[in-house]
């Protein structure tokens, strides 16, 4: 009978031990009881991002100015016979009305995007091609005839 009664009492106390966890097994994820992330969490990175989302709008604003473009647009300018457009690095250009011809470099020519091709230095510059100098290495145009008319954008000298 010592054996039931202490048999007895150590099931009772196991049961006790392990019906904790078999509560915490029954949690449903995600439920009020068990949070996925808690409420200071999400309130904290709300906070984080709406700082984030007004300092690009206050960014963007500051950049805004008046209506004007901020972007790099093409110039008009019109060139004379001999003068020579030395372009920077990046420049696009086209020429829109006259002649002119191509001033290469030791690292290349002027690059034609219309042809696909490298100009070398005394080549003809086809009409309205656009052309791109990748590097401030002395490339450029020397004008053909007066009035020639050229749509520049990017860093250049007149010489």
């Amino acid at each position: 009978m010592k054996k039931n009664v202490l048999l007895i009492i150590m099931s009772t106390c196991i049961l006790f031990l392990l019906s904790p966890i078999s509560k915490a097994n029954s949690v449903m994820p995600g439920s009020e009881d068990d949070p996925l992330v808690t409420q200071t969490y999400v309130e904290m990175r709300n906070s984080q991002l709406k700082y984030y989302v007004d300092e690009k709008l206050s960014q963007i604003s500051q950049n805004d100015s008046g209506g004007q473009t901020t972007y790099p647009v093409f110039e008009v300018i019109e060139t004379y016979s001999g003068q020579r457009i030395i372009a920077g690095a990046s420049t696009e250009l086209i020429v829109r009305s006259g002649s002119a011809t191509a001033i290469g470099s030791a690292s290349g020519g002027v690059l034609d995007l219309i042809s696909g091709v490298d100009l070398q230095t005394g080549q003809n510059v086809p009409l309205n091609h656009l052309l791109l100098f990748p590097r401030d290495d002395g490339r450029g145009i020397v004008v053909g005839q007066d009035k020639t008319y050229i749509l520049i954008k990017g860093p250049y000298e007149i010489k």
